[in-house]
């Protein structure tokens, strides 16, 4: 996939104007005339994720901000397989050259919840391979693939805005085949199924995925990648009993679990 990712050739809008962005994919730039490139991110929907950027009130102390975009048109959409990757692939270049200074700066804290649902989705590394969530920093958009027939409790997750935590389960020898990094970490439990967490994230959309019609991409913010050290799960008090009622069913929301609490604990987030 292919776009004119040259900052002077965007269109643009002050950002104070975040909500007339467009409701398509693409890649965004922030910044003012000084420095018109100082965070690069992509985004399903550009709108969506400007209405509660894990960076918004540093990008609202930028003196005349505006944001550039470039959205990836109706025919690029058909003719690519993976949306996700191929965006994620045009931000890596872009933020390589453009060096962008809030791109390395340090993620705020995740925000304060109410108590309320706590949605999970598994990620099977034996058929799902290797996660790439593991490429993405802290903060970024995340996407997961769910079955259409969840589509209620997505969109219950998406209205209140609760977060979606992904695990990965699979034996010792499925991450191994699927090259995941330190190993050493997981040679413990190398006798049963090990459950790590892979990444959590706050839903603002979703749509159906082109690629595979039965399947709805759920992306969101304020991510959080649990890497350097894994956090596995096996040993975690009250787990074997959340495993039985929970990690079965695909996408789902676990809120009446003691073990939710646990999640958001380990997630960062504090209950108001």
């Amino acid at each position: 996939m292919k776009l004119n990712l040259n900052y002077k050739k965007m269109p643009f809008l002050p950002y104070c104007q975040r909500k007339d962005l467009p409701t398509k994919p693409g890649i965004y730039y922030v910044g003012n005339s000084d420095s018109p490139v100082r965070y690069i991110g992509l985004s399903h929907n550009l709108r969506n994720r400007h209405l509660n950027h894990h960076r918004q009130s540093e990008f609202e102390e930028i003196e005349n901000a505006v944001i550039r975009y470039r959205v990836v048109t109706e025919d690029l959409l058909n003719r690519i397989s993976n949306l996700t990757e191929n965006l994620r692939r045009l931000e890596r270049q872009a933020i390589n050259y453009y060096q962008p200074e809030l791109n390395r700066k340090a993620v705020p804290p995740q925000p304060k919840l109410s108590l309320g649902g706590v949605y999970i989705q598994t990620h099977q590394v034996a058929t799902a391979g290797y996660c790439p969530h593991f490429n993405v920093e802290d903060g970024e958009e995340l996407a997961i693939n769910t079955s259409v027939s969840k589509i209620h409790l997505i969109d219950r997750a998406i209205k209140a805005q609760r977060p979606i935590f992904l695990i990965a389960s699979g034996n010792y020898e499925d991450y191994e085949r699927e090259n995941y990094d330190n190993l050493s970490e997981l040679v413990i439990f190398k006798n049963e199924k090990i459950y790590i967490i892979i990444s959590c994230f706050i839903p603002y959309g979703c749509e159906i995925d082109h690629s595979y019609e039965r399947n709805y991409i759920v992306y969101g913010g304020n991510s959080k990648i649990f890497l350097e050290p894994y956090v596995i799960l096996n040993n975690q008090p009250g787990f074997k009993e959340f495993k039985r009622s929970y990690l079965t069913v695909g996408f789902t929301n676990c809120e009446k679990s003691p073990f939710a609490q646990i999640l958001l604990n380990l997630g960062g987030f504090q209950l108001i």
